[in-house]
């Protein structure tokens, strides 16, 4: 984990099995250890999961519509009395708050004008509902991509706190929930060219809505509800919901490490690949000539292709076998000492399940939205698309429109108004079990994410009481720290119980989850994205760019962190960014060996100690490829903190 600006990578050791033992990694029943015997499932309804989903989707609609220019649309995602406010101002009602976007996002105008970038990544979701069920609170980073062609690039972000809530058909919003109240909170701003810094000398803590045991149950109380029909195929629909999702989550991970084998598996044999501005590819040959827009396979020493997949609305078939998923790629790429990029791209996935039930990408259309130079910025930006490659020619021309940043107006978003519709399926399985298996998607980010916040204010207290009885995490530089009281003494120990300073803001932003779920519901794997902003009171921002990999489990009721570390991918000041670091840098943070003889770890860490770039390191997955069961060179099996288990 980062508490602090740069902190360390801890590497896995490489473990290779055969795809059926690693297949079984998480596939097994849950762990159970001698006070867990009064462990139990969380209460749960299917309404409940449902809204979940629906509210993230909803929120992740609306950032959506944001980098269209549609205000209206994003108007009427509110109640008809819906508030946004950032403390200093408020706007109420549809009408006065789609005026507010126009002018704060549109320049006033009634849409968004090709030249004019607008994005809004929306990041790093805790959501708790009510004890009716009726409401809800979300808490959420936003990172904003904004300028003009020729005239302006800059950041902002902050932190939102939105009340939501449950209404009829009809009555705006999507899923059957609306946006009651947005308030931001904002924490940094800055132009391209200079960087982003605090908003004012001394940005405060925004409250927390939830408890460490309300992050880990997020559906609200236990009520009777009445069953709907067809359970199983409607538990079934969200369960796949998070299978999707996956499958997308999959795509970007693989990308990151030009992992082509695995890219092409995740297809149908019959996939077209739709790229704006180039043309189609058929089936999986058509797949790895177009994967040569990316480079040779494998990352070579000093490349950097981070490409993080933003925002998923997932929109699921009546059949239960069909789905379709929107997201936003953003990109950061290049060569360490040359030049590097930004980039983002619209992505369209059409997804189908086989009969052998696993979720395949039958189409992808890729619209590229914007590309630069690091070095100049988005005010400047260069050609969206990637350069040609005389072995990536298409099969036939693109279908798509070229809506791209600076020389083309957005092109219009629609969504469907709910997750999924009435199954028209027959459900199998038991309904309950698929019930579990579905809010342990959402109980796992739910944790993750509250931890993130939690450490960015340096409450250490908070932070341990996510974690179960006998949880662990690796402390960076040091070693593993076994059990929950190890890890809140681990974290006091080295960090104080001051707070976090005025000057700095290290903010933690997780995205991009992958979840594999036991066979029961009661245990997961999650793998995250560290998407980290640091903001300074004076002087320019950093970054970190990592990968967490997590376990969870059910304790007495509630999702609880039974493993964490994190293994950073690059750490790099704004300036230059990741082309200007200096290998090896990171290493004037290694603690002083008497301080960590005051309070020795339990384990050693599992690996090299600092981050790797410009070098690439090899990098651990816990999971196998979702399609083809292709086990990735470094398997990550569950762990009891102390050492990383060779089988289960």
């Amino acid at each position: 984990m980062s508490e602090r600006p740069f902190l360390s990578l801890s590497r896995r050791v490489m473990l290779m099995g055969s795809a059926a033992t690693l297949l079984a990694g998480c596939a097994a029943t849950s762990p159970r250890s001698a006070d867990s015997a009064n462990d139990a499932a969380p209460s749960v309804s299917l309404a409940d999961v449902r809204a979940v989903r629906e509210i993230k989707r909803l929120q992740h609609a609306w950032a959506h519509y944001a980098q269209a220019g549609q205000w209206a649309d994003m108007a009427r995602l509110f109640t008809p009395q819906g508030v946004w406010t950032d403390g200093t101002q408020s706007t109420a009602g549809r009408t006065d708050i789609e005026a507010h976007l126009r002018r704060s996002m549109g320049g006033g105008e009634s849409s968004l004008a090709a030249g004019c970038l607008n994005l809004r990544l929306f990041l790093s979701p805790v959501i708790t509902l009510s004890p009716d069920g009726n409401s809800a609170r979300g808490r959420w980073h936003e990172v904003a991509m904004t300028g003009v062609q020729g005239e302006s690039a800059g950041w902002a972000g902050g932190i939102h706190v939105i009340d939501y809530e449950r209404v009829a058909s009809g009555e705006g919003g999507l899923g059957g929930w609306a946006i009651a109240q947005m308030h931001y909170h904002p924490q940094f701003a800055g132009p391209y060219d200079k960087g982003w810094t605090h908003v004012a000398p001394s940005v405060p803590m925004v409250s927390f809505h939830y408890t460490p045991d309300q992050a880990g149950h997020p559906w609200g109380a236990a009520r009777a509800q009445a069953a709907p029909s067809n359970m199983a195929a409607q538990a079934e629909l969200v369960l796949s919901e998070g299978l999707v999702q996956n499958l997308q989550a999959a795509f970007g991970y693989y990308l990151d490490r030009k992992m082509n084998d695995d890219i092409v598996d995740l297809f149908t044999e019959d996939a077209v690949l739709d790229l704006a501005g180039t043309g189609q590819y058929l089936g999986k040959a058509g797949l790895r000539r177009a994967l040569a827009l990316f480079g040779e396979p494998g990352l070579k020493t000093g490349e950097l292709n981070d490409r993080p997949q933003l925002m998923p609305v997932v929109t699921m078939g009546a059949d239960g076998r069909s789905a379709t998923v929107r997201n936003i790629e953003i990109g950061m790429t290049g060569q360490h000492g040359g030049e590097t990029y930004w980039s983002a791209t619209i992505q369209d996935f059409s997804c189908v399940r086989g009969s052998d039930g696993r979720w395949r990408i039958a189409a992808l259309r890729r619209m590229p939205l914007m590309r630069a130079t690091y070095a100049k910025g988005w005010q400047d930006p260069i050609a969206a698309g990637l350069p040609s490659v005389a072995a990536a020619q298409p099969d036939r021309p693109s279908q798509l429109a070229d809506a791209s940043y600076p020389g083309h107006a957005p092109a219009p978003v629609r969504f469907a108004d709910a997750l999924a519709p009435e199954p028209a399926f027959v459900g199998k399985g038991e309904a309950a079990t698929l019930i579990a298996r579905a809010a342990a998607f959402d109980g796992a980010e739910n944790i993750a994410n509250a931890y993130g916040y939690y450490i960015d204010e340096f409450r250490w207290d908070d932070t341990a009481d996510l974690f179960s009885t006998d949880g662990w995490k690796e402390l960076s530089y040091i070693g593993t720290y076994v059990g929950r009281e190890r890890v809140r003494g681990s974290l006091f120990g080295r960090y104080g119980n001051a707070g976090r300073s005025a000057a700095f803001m290290a903010i933690h932003q997780k995205t991009q989850p992958y979840v594999t779920v036991s066979q029961d519901g009661m245990r997961a794997n999650i793998r995250l994205r560290l998407f980290q902003f640091n903001s300074a009171a004076k002087g320019q921002g950093s970054w970190i760019s990592g990968i967490y990999e997590n376990q969870a489990v059910v304790e007495n009721g509630i999702w609880r962190i039974h493993g964490m570390d994190l293994d950073y991918v690059w750490l790099a000041d704004y300036a230059g960014g990741w082309a200007a670091i200096v290998p090896g840098a990171s290493e004037r943070y290694r603690p002083k060996a008497e301080d960590v003889a005051k309070n020795p770890p339990d384990g050693p860490l599992r690996g090299v100690t600092f981050a790797p770039y410009p070098a690439i390191a090899p990098m651990g997955f816990h999971f196998a490829n979702p399609v083809s069961g292709r086990a990735p060179a470094t398997f990550l099996h569950w762990s009891d903190g102390r050492r990383a288990a060779a089988s289960e």
